[in-house]
């Protein structure tokens, strides 16, 4: 499941479950609307609740963060697992995104 929020122009995804498969296509929906309806540029995802990413799941971060530079906004992702940290290691993409522990720093660095 993927839960869309915003906070102060900053749209929060948060993922519960696995972020793979069909939960991305949504989230690139989710995505795709918030910069067009809302003219939003920065975003945040939340994968407290996520315990693994697939191929798809980095595809579409990578897709995130590519249209989050695209439009001079940010992408931060937060609170990963220990497991999907690894998994951004193991696939030497940990380096491409701003990894934070907590939510309201997050944000508060997205001002």
């Amino acid at each position: 499941m993927i839960k869309s929020d915003e906070y102060n122009d900053v749209c929060v995804l948060t993922v519960t479950g696995d972020l793979a498969g069909v939960l991305c296509d949504e989230a690139k929906q989710i995505v795709e609307k918030q910069i067009e309806t809302r003219q939003i540029a920065n975003f945040a995802i939340d994968l407290e609740q996520c315990g693994f990413i697939d191929s798809d799941g980095l595809e579409l971060m990578l897709w995130m963060k590519s249209r989050c530079d695209d439009l001079f906004g940010m992408m931060k992702v937060v609170k990963p697992d220990e497991n999907c940290r690894k998994i951004l290691e193991i696939t030497r993409l940990e380096k491409r995104f701003d990894v934070e522990n907590d939510l309201s720093f997050a944000l508060k660095s997205m001002r």
